[in-house]
This record gives C-alpha cells, structure tokens and sequence, in this order.
C-alpha cells in the first residue's frame, strides 16, 4: 500500500522544486498563521474572547478551516475543559462570519455533549457488565499460554480481559 502525503510534505516538495504558485504560496502561510493562532488558544496564551483579534480579517475559507480543526480535535475522551474550550473557539470565529449560526452551533455541540455522555454511560455498563460475567464465570479470567515446554495459567484483571477483547 502506497504512503499518502500529507499536503504540508506536497508543498514542500513543490518549494524544491520551484512549482509552487503565489497563491500556494499564500494558502501555506495563512494556514500556517491559524495553526499557530490555535496552539496558543490550546495553550491558553490566547482567551476565547481575544481570539476574534487574532482571526480579524483572515479571509471566511480559513476562518471555516479553523473551525474544523477545533471540531476534528474533539474526541469521546475529551474532557468537559477541552470540550467548552472548543466550543467558544467555533463560536469566537463564528462571531466573524457574520452568518449568526450561534443558535446551531450551540445546538450541535449540546447533541455532542449528550452522545458524549450517552458512550460513557454505555462504555460503564459494558465494564460493569464484563465484571459481572467475569464474576460469575471465573474460567474466562483465564488465559493459557505456551512458554517453551510449560503451560503456563494466568488469570486476567477485568482490565486486561476488556484490552484482550478490544484486541480481537
């Protein structure tokens, strides 16, 4: 399977070799721009109500870009800091776009937070429900392996049984 560059290597290749456009040339240096804009948010150098600042006058392709980076950055394991973080990151740009999606935005990201919630209540039921199968079927905690000559019993924490499973 081939390896897939990424479009920061694609323009670099394209410097060495001099076929970079002006406008390629542009697109690097504004995204390179938001880039570090959002380490300094994600850093908290940068409070979501200075951000408008420091977007102000970034053309409304980049402004949408970096509202995706802080939507792409959430995960289920994200934390409720992280989460309102990114949410008044959208919201701060979205302030600059003018389009007044606030009232959406605001709805999305309460439908994230409910299916957030929803996975680790599903994610406890499902641990609390291997315990108990584990408890009440004590040969599954164990694992037999071979090392060299030996037959070696091992039993499992709950832990190392769910690790197990996600593996299979």
């Amino acid at each position: 399977m081939g390896y897939i560059k990424s479009a920061r290597e694609i323009a670099l290749e394209k410097i060495e070799n001099e076929k970079l456009s002006a406008q390629e040339i542009s697109e690097i240096k504004q995204q390179e721009k938001i880039n570090s804009i959002l380490a300094k948010y994600y850093k908290d150098q940068i409070e979501p109500d200075e951000l408008w600042h420091y977007f102000k006058g970034i053309p409304l392709k980049y402004l949408i870009q970096a509202q995706n980076s802080f939507i792409k950055s959430l995960t289920f394991q994200s934390n409720d800091y992280d989460f309102e973080k990114r949410k008044k990151g959208v919201l701060a740009i979205e302030n600059l776009k003018k389009l007044n999606q606030f009232s959406n935005i605001e709805y999305y990201f309460e439908q994230l937070i409910n299916i957030q919630k929803e996975f680790q209540k599903n994610k406890e039921q499902l641990i609390d429900y291997v315990r108990e199968d584990l408890r009440r079927n004590p040969q599954k905690k164990l694992q037999t392996f071979q090392q060299g000559n030996q037959i070696i019993i091992k039993e499992l924490s709950v832990e190392e049984v769910l690790e197990q499973d996600r593996v299979l």
